[in-house]
Order: structure tokens, then sequence, then C-alpha cells
């Protein structure tokens, strides 16, 4: 990002801060959700930092979604409202480790990359509500 923007990279995690502070999150998943929630990115539309993210198939492709299991559900749902894999895992009454399998997993039937891009997907197919 800083790259992106021609800024130190002090400076760019400065101005993230402050924007955390401003809009009430503590993490890149958080402001990304605020993002989409406000309209700065549109659905299933990824973060202009974030590689790009389609969370729901084309036309050529089947027309269900990936099939998550109840856990998996779970833990995304979680994941989607900001919590830690730590603490994830605590709400569950499952190990972190159990928690990283369940997400790698998520991330492979999604096609997501990383957390924030799993968040934004709960999002879209409405799994954080």
């Amino acid at each position: 990002m800083a790259r992106k923007l021609d800024i130190s990279e002090k400076t760019a995690k400065n101005h993230l801060s402050s924007i955390y502070l401003k809009i009430g999150a503590t993490d890149r998943t958080q402001a990304a959700l605020y993002a989409r929630q406000t309209g700065l990115i549109g659905p299933g539309e990824a973060a202009p930092s974030a590689p790009a993210f389609t969370p729901v198939p084309d036309d050529s492709a089947p027309p269900a979604g990936p099939t998550l299991t109840a856990r998996e559900r779970g833990v995304l749902r979680l994941l989607a409202v900001g919590l830690s894999n730590r603490l994830i895992a605590r709400r569950l009454g499952i190990s972190e480790k159990t928690v990283k399998n369940h997400l790698s997993s998520i991330y492979l039937k999604i096609g997501a990359t990383h957390r924030t891009q799993a968040a934004l997907y709960a999002q879209y197919v409405d799994l954080a509500s």
C-alpha cells in the first residue's frame, strides 16, 4: 500500500491507525467490513490493496456455492464479526490449530487467500448476521 501511494510504510501505518480509530476498527478485517457496509467497496469487491476476489460463481459455474460444513459456517461467522483465531477457538471450545484447519478448508472452498476476503465473503452471503 505504501508503495502504491508513494509514502513511507510508517506513514501508511499511521494513516491506518488513524482510520481504525475513527471508524472503531481494530484490524484490517473490521476496516474492510466497514468499507463494504458504507459503500466504499461493493459486495464481493476486494479492498483496493487486496488481490481481486469474486465470491460468487460466474455464469459458467454451477449455480450452487461452495458447501461449507456447519462448523466451517460457525468459524466463518465468528471470523466475519472480527474475532481472532484464539477467540474463535475459545467461543467454540476447540483448539486454535483446529480453527486454522477450518479456515484453510474455508479459504480453499470459497477461493479466498486471507481472512479479510473470507470475512467479506461471509458478509456477502449474509453469514455474519
